[in-house]
């Protein structure tokens, strides 16, 4: 019976007991490199050269196993950089990290949201947010407003991209829609409004206006 027990556990390449963590960061690869349509538990067990039996010993059905990837996913991605020394700094090195793991992992991303976690993929920025808000300074509604509003924008700005890259071919090139009449005596800014727009350098000045403002004495009544 106890080796009926063992037989189904299964072992690793090496010869070792394969153990669940070896299971599910194969599973993550596979959802890495051929995305998460192309990961079955018959597949998996092929990679790890094991029996069926053994993934649903240590991990369970496709269900499960997306579960477990996803927590994977979350520990990974819940790490965010932080970098400068004022507020300013640190705030607006917190949206470029965040940012720029969005865009690199979109579809790990996309994975998270089917799966229902995506308040917890963000939870870690937002304690590391609210943190840094404190630090400059603000408090109860303006911190959590503050945090709400700098997170927005980063998801925001990463839709954005990803529609755009996913967007049909358009007719026409906006550039070409604008007219010396729009802009008269600036030629510099029709040529400015008229050639492609730069999407990071975009997200960089709409988050330092924002991280500006968040942190700046109110001086409205």
């Amino acid at each position: 019976m106890a080796g009926g027990r063992g037989q189904g556990r299964g072992r690793g390449p090496g010869g070792a007991p394969l153990s669940g963590e070896e299971v599910l960061g194969a599973a993550l690869e596979i959802v890495e490199t051929e995305g998460a349509d192309r990961l079955t538990v018959r597949g998996l067990a092929a990679k790890l050269g094991v029996a069926v039996t053994a993934i649903y010993w240590h991990v369970g059905d496709k269900e499960a196993l997306l579960d477990g990837v996803v927590g994977l996913v979350i520990a990974q991605m819940g790490e965010v950089e932080v970098q400068g020394r004022g507020p300013e700094a640190r705030l607006v090195s917190i949206g470029r990290s965040l940012r720029r793991t969005l865009l690199e992992r979109a579809d790990l991303v996309a994975l998270v949201h089917r799966q229902g976690r995506t308040a917890s993929l963000f939870q870690p920025a937002r304690r590391v947010l609210v943190r840094e808000l404190r630090a400059a300074g603000l408090q109860g509604p303006d911190a959590a407003l503050a945090a709400r509003a700098i997170l927005s924008l980063v998801v925001g700005s990463v839709l954005i991209d990803r529609q755009v890259e996913r967007q049909p071919a358009q007719l026409g090139d906006p550039g070409d829609l604008w007219t010396a009449d729009d802009v008269p005596d600036d030629p510099e800014l029709l040529a400015l409004l008229a050639g492609p727009g730069d999407e990071a350098a975009l997200f960089d000045y709409t988050l330092e206006v924002l991280v500006r403002a968040v942190i700046a004495p109110s001086t409205v009544d």
